[in-house]
């Protein structure tokens, strides 16, 4: 449970040890027969009444005789209301009804039930407070005397004028006065107040907001929790330290039913506590003039620098105005400079958020109008359209596409995406409509693929010009592939084709079509059937007839090197459209081309152009692109960077709740990592968590799938599971997938048939897929089928094919199958007792399996050399150290060192949580640390290996 910052079970408060110790001191004096003036002076909520509270407590432990008044706005009008509440306090307080305090009382009682006398007439008021100074030195000769005024600015005039009188012969008495005070700019009970504050007899406290170092005790103390450091960050920044604002936080937090969930650093200060809001009401309701609905209207604005926007926002043009800012200012609820703020931003989370619904609104609409005629940014009018009430204004409109496109032209697609719903709730004018749809649709694709269905869906139906109609059906097609609604794509390029004139937009259709129209069994009968109705429209020569060429070599078969050339052809004369579509479709499908015939190193570096270009522009490939580079750097060696991209990928799929068609192929991605670097009970959580377990799937996304999954299951000693698996992935890969790209894939299919003891199968297979992969021609899948029939063959024949495939990647920077291979290749030297040559490969094997990242490949290669009599060298060529680490883990590992949080992290580096935590991990493997403690030390440690 949540104590109270500064309740009566702490010994004393935070950082005001100074402040105490002027207290004692003066109490101290007092006991004396010295008196003197304490005045507690500051902004709201900064602690006085703390500090009050504890002179109080002092001075009874010292047997004074404490009186105690408190000033509020409702007593403002009662005549010596503050002198009353302090006789009444004698009453109260004296042990056993003492007789004295009665007396004097009852003689006070007199003169406040009295006429007082008029303000003209000096001797008369001077004759008063004269009784009154005598009354309470009599009191005082009794007991020492502790008077104490708490918000002593909200006191009646009389009530001040008496303490003003007082204050100046204290010192000769024994008599302490203390006043709390709150600054206010000039009236009458100003000055007075300043005749006490500055009274020859004053001492003068000003407390000073908590700082960082104090509430991380506190919320350590208090709220706890696994980074304690930075809420209380956050709450500092909310508060800027002021005692009663962190208290009411606090407090809210421990007895709010309905308890905020602890996520980010904020999770405490997202919203204003309840007490907070009802206390900033009273304050502004008791400040002159408009002063509440001026505060609301600076809380809307958050900043401002005009104050004629300021108070055409507030709808209040009169002089009451420069009244109500003057009294904000004074009262430092804002902060007074060129830019008009509130002094502590949860207090402008307060105003805002117990200001109405609907004047909340109408102060934002009126905020756009203001800032609209001084030059503000789209952006920033547009930030208070969207609070503001729909009206069918269609400048609102215009406002909010300027905004959108000047989102667009920063990169800010997926920032768009309010502005752009926003509009359509206005809503825009007829003639405008399709453009506001397109747009949004558009931008969804990058969160949200069945809101943009939907609203490329109806864009498409009110759009008539044939390029735009285009143009629209080609995103809609791709926005509901990636929910897996191939066959809806489908009908949707193929009746939008039928209503078109040949020209381009029929053949970006076109070819739009054929991309989609093989990713399920479904789509693809339906594209057979709707090609043979536009036959005669799509025979004509397409702008991108070439990727039609390519997606057949795919499909249909052909040797490795015709389909590079081909993916090379698409590459160079293609580029990069500033579009969704067929042309990033293109280089998708190129790039991925580059990658089933082995050219790895031009794979790699067209996926990263391809990712930069599509995120430099805004466009959205529903996280293709991520897992293709994922693909290409495990094949390439970098399982730890396969991973991390992978992880990315399957995070990103999921992002809008609703999976894209990217998620099964990026979770076989992170699966395959995962299984090379022996982590099989993550494989198996990340699977589990998302139903992939069982998830049956007929579509090409699943393939990959089907490949981990069973891979898996084999690695687990689930033998039939992962037979079934593979058996069911390769036969839906033979009736759906691409020829050319299965090559090698399902050479495992081989080896689990042979463990099953299903020998024979195991072996036709094996020769029929020797053929394809010779006839195909690429290195790295032959080599893969030939270690895979290898496990199926005798001796001599499995050494010869090992030796084949060892030859074929010699120099090849597909580096993990190379390492799997030489393991394979020098185990079997060994039992054929060629010890000297099996050495070497096994060497080779660990090195590489080592630099790789796959650490039971390591494991089981180094096992190997050592029973065969020789030492092996360590994990790898080098030491764990910094180079060892991917650049990504390189960056995160540097900045969690420096000590910054997972979410830091993520802010800086624009990555989820989750990401950085993925990295974490594998650094901390790497470099053999388990905690950010370490990482300093890890981090400086860089020296190579000796052989």
């Amino acid at each position: 449970m949540v104590t109270h910052l500064f309740d009566s079970t702490r010994t004393e408060l935070l950082e005001r040890q100074t402040e105490i110790s002027e207290i004692e001191r003066k109490l101290d004096d007092l006991r004396g027969g010295f008196g003197g003036v304490i005045a507690v002076e500051g902004a709201p909520g900064t602690g006085k009444s703390s500090l009050l509270h504890l002179l109080h407590g002092k001075a009874v432990d010292n047997k004074f005789l404490v009186l105690h008044a408190r000033g509020n706005e409702f007593e403002g009008s009662f005549a010596l209301g503050a002198v009353a509440q302090l006789i009444e306090s004698a009453a109260e307080d004296s042990p056993r009804g003492d007789a004295p305090a009665r007396l004097h009382g009852s003689r006070i009682a007199r003169l406040l039930h009295g006429e007082l006398p008029d303000e003209t007439h000096a001797a008369e008021w001077h004759a008063l407070l004269h009784e009154l100074h005598r009354v309470f030195l009599d009191l005082a000769s009794d007991q020492r005397l502790v008077l104490v005024v708490d918000d002593a600015q909200l006191a009646d005039l009389p009530s001040l004028r008496f303490l003003s009188y007082l204050a100046a012969r204290v010192g000769r008495s024994p008599i302490v006065l203390t006043v709390a005070v709150e600054p206010r700019g000039p009236s009458p009970a100003a000055d007075l107040l300043g005749s006490v504050v500055t009274s020859f007899e004053s001492t003068v406290l000003r407390p000073a907001p908590l700082s960082l170092r104090a509430l991380e005790q506190v919320v350590a103390e208090t709220v706890g929790g696994p980074d304690p450091t930075s809420v209380a960050e956050s709450i500092f920044e909310a508060t800027d330290g002021n005692p009663m604002l962190v208290r009411a936080v606090l407090d809210e937090a421990a007895t709010a039913p309905g308890r905020p969930a602890r996520t980010g650093r904020d999770w405490l200060t997202r919203r204003a506590p309840r007490s907070l809001m009802r206390w900033i009401i009273r304050k502004l309701r008791s400040l002159p003039g408009p002063s509440l609905e001026l505060a609301q209207a600076v809380a809307v604005l958050g900043r401002a620098t005009e104050p004629w926007v300021v108070e055409r926002t507030t709808g209040d043009t009169d002089a009451g105005v420069e009244k109500a800012l003057a009294a904000l200012i004074d009262a430092e609820i804002l902060l007074d400079g060129p830019v008009l703020r509130f002094a502590q931003p949860l207090v402008r989370t307060a105003v805002q958020d117990s200001t109405p619904l609907l004047t909340r609104g109408q102060l934002h609409a009126r905020a756009a109008r203001a800032l609209a005629t001084t030059g503000a940014s789209p952006e920033q009018i547009a930030g208070h359209l969207l609070e503001a009430p729909a009206q069918g204004d269609q400048r609102t409109v215009r406002s909010l596409l300027d905004a959108a496109a000047a989102a667009t032209a920063r990169g800010g697609e997926r920032e768009t995406i309010p502005y752009l719903r926003r509009a359509l709730r206005e809503p825009p004018a007829d003639r405008d409509l399709p453009r506001v749809l397109t747009r949004l649709g558009t931008a969804e694709l990058s969160v949200d693929h069945e809101a943009a269905a939907g609203h490329l869906r109806e864009a498409l139906e009110h759009t008539s010009d044939p390029d735009a109609r285009g143009a629209v059906a080609r995103d809609l097609a791709w926005a509901l592939a990636a929910g897996s609604r191939f066959e809806e794509a489908v009908t949707v390029l193929a009746d939008t084709m039928v209503d078109l004139p040949m020209g381009d937009a029929v053949a970006d259709l076109d070819d739009t079509l054929s991309w989609i129209g093989r990713l399920s069994p479904g789509a693809r009968d339906l594209r057979r059937q709707r090609l043979a109705q536009i036959q005669e429209q799509s025979a004509g020569t397409s702008s991108n007839g070439r990727v039609h060429v390519l997606l057949d070599q795919l499909w249909n078969g052909t040797d490795a090197t015709r389909m590079a050339d081909s993916a090379d052809d698409v590459l160079r004369r293609a580029g990069l459209p500033a579009e969704n579509g067929v042309g990033w479709g293109a280089a998708l499908t190129a790039t991925w081309s580059l990658a089933v015939c082995d050219r790895l190193p031009e794979a790699r570096r067209a996926v990263r152009a391809l990712a930069d270009e599509s995120r430099r522009r805004g466009v959205h490939l529903f996280h293709l692109d991520h897992c293709l580079q994922a693909y290409v750097e495990l094949r390439l060696g970098q399982v730890s960077a396969a991973a991390g991209l992978a992880a990315t990928a399957l995070e990103a799929s999921e992002s809008a709740g609703r999976p894209t068609i990217a998620q099964p192929m990026a979770a076989a991605a992170l699966v395959e990592a995962l299984i090379e670097q022996g982590d099989l009970e993550r494989a198996t959580t990340e699977l589990s968590a998302r139903e992939l377990l069982a998830v049956e799937g007929d579509t090409t996304a699943h393939l990959p799938l089907l490949r981990a999954r069973g891979r898996l299951r084999l690695a687990l000693g689930q033998t039939d599971a992962g037979v079934a698996d593979l058996v069911r992935g390769r036969g839906l890969d033979a009736d759906l997938g691409p020829a050319a790209g299965s090559v090698g894939t399902w050479a495992l299919v081989i080896t689990a048939l042979h463990r099953s003891g299903r020998v024979r199968e195991a072996r036709e297979l094996g020769e029929e897929e020797l053929a394809r992969a010779y006839a195909f021609g690429a290195a790295r899948p032959l080599a893969v089928v030939l270690r895979a029939l290898a496990s199926t063959a005798a001796p001599d024949r499995a050494l010869r094919l090992l030796e084949e495939a060892v030859d074929l990647l010699d120099g090849s920077p597909a580096l993990l199958e190379r390492a799997h291979t030489l393991y394979l290749h020098g185990r079997a030297l060994g039992r054929a007792g060629r010890t000297s040559t099996a050495r070497e490969q096994l060497r080779l094997a660990v090195e590489l399996a080592g630099d790789c990242g796959a650490y039971p490949l390591h494991s089981r290669a180094r096992e190997e050399l050592l029973a065969l009599g020789t030492p092996a060298r360590g994990p790898g060529r080098r030491k764990r150290s910094p180079s060892t680490l991917t650049p990504a883990e390189e960056r995160v590992a540097a900045l969690a060192a420096e000590g910054l949080s997972n979410r830091d992290i993520s802010q800086a580096l624009f990555v989820t949580v989750k990401t950085v935590e993925w990295h974490l991990t594998q650094a901390y493997r790497k470099l053999g640390v388990d905690s950010r403690e370490n990482l300093p030390c890890a981090l400086g440690a860089s020296s190579p290996e000796p052989h």
